[in-house]
């Protein structure tokens, strides 16, 4: 029995799915090649960008109009194994049937560029960026976000992708924010226009945030770094770590001396002494969160934020510092 119409069937494709299959199977046909034969060149013509080698039955199916739209990797594959040409028109067309078959640019309502002034208009602008670039997988966006040698990971958080392409919230940064843009395709001749539009719709914010990290009186000030995208390094925060790593220097002083004295006794002894196991565990304690200190601190300066007050810039030792913060001792 038939499934009644609408229920159960497959989709039309779209007007831009019939001509993409269209081109891709005119390259096959120019090629002379087999599916057989194709699945075998991409063994040979799978590129650096991770396109790699398809099966014959991955090929077919890329130019199956009950199977939907293919993926963008397939796609490329199945081009280069033509060997005839015809990537940038046979990609420009997966994008446009994207666009058609996922059918969200429309309702996007986004604004031109240089009429972005809100937030909202940011949000909406970065996702119909998205959706033009045939909504691309989030790894892969990431990866082609990659500038001057900075591996796109560094550049943009996955999380920031998933946030930023599903209106679920903006990058932390206007770098951030240009990584998302090149990952999607936008030329770099149109990123002024883009950081204009940015400093329109966050710039305000963005320097409210900057002003948080403010270095002390008299500390060195440092310039053209953009706030930390993993948290906000404000002057409570900073206070707080002081504190903690001038109290983990006076208990790593005062543990010391006892530890290597019980592990002198215990040596002429011959025995274990409980107590030194703990002692231990607390010096491994006092290491540990030392280096989760330093850690922050190297992420804080990445980002071109604190820490600011400390003493020569560098977070204390926790070897050899006797002074405390007020209302530690």
């Amino acid at each position: 029995m038939n499934p009644p119409p609408g229920q159960g069937s497959t989709p039309a494709p779209g007007r831009h799915h019939l001509r993409l299959v269209g081109h891709l199977m005119s390259l096959k046909e120019r090629s002379g090649c087999s599916f057989a034969q194709l699945a075998s060149n991409s063994r040979i013509t799978g590129g650096t960008d991770g396109t790699g080698s398809v099966s014959a039955t991955t090929l077919k199916r890329v130019v199956d109009l009950t199977k939907g739209v293919p993926v963008e990797r397939a796609v490329t594959a199945y081009v280069r194994a033509c060997g005839v040409g015809g990537e940038e028109e046979a990609l420009r067309l997966w994008r446009a049937a994207r666009v058609e078959s996922r059918g969200r640019l429309a309702g996007l309502r986004a604004p031109h560029v240089d009429s972005i002034r809100t937030r909202a208009d940011l949000f909406a602008a970065l996702a119909a960026v998205y959706e033009r670039a045939g909504a691309p997988a989030l790894r892969v966006l990431q990866a082609r976000a990659a500038d001057g040698g900075i591996a796109g990971h560094v550049l943009l958080p996955l999380s920031t992708v998933w946030r930023t392409a599903g209106r679920r919230g903006l990058p932390s940064t206007w770098k951030q924010c240009a990584a998302f843009l090149r990952g999607c395709g936008v030329p770099a001749r149109h990123m002024g226009r883009w950081e204009e539009a940015w400093e329109r719709a966050v710039g305000r914010t963005a320097v409210r945030s900057r002003s948080l990290s403010r270095p002390a009186q008299g500390a060195p000030v440092r310039r053209g770094r953009t706030p930390s995208p993993v948290f906000n390094w404000t002057p409570e925060l900073e206070q707080s770590l002081t504190t903690l790593a001038k109290a983990l220097a006076i208990y790593a002083e005062d543990v010391k001396p006892k530890t290597d004295n019980m592990a002198r006794t215990a040596v002429m002894a011959g025995k274990s002494v409980g107590c030194l196991q703990v002692e231990r565990s607390g010096m491994a304690a006092v290491n540990a969160l030392s280096a989760l200190l330093h850690s922050l601190e190297a992420t804080a300066r990445l980002n071109g934020l604190g820490p600011s007050s400390f003493e020569n810039g560098q977070l204390p030792s926790v070897q050899g510092r006797r002074s405390l913060a007020p209302g530690v001792g």
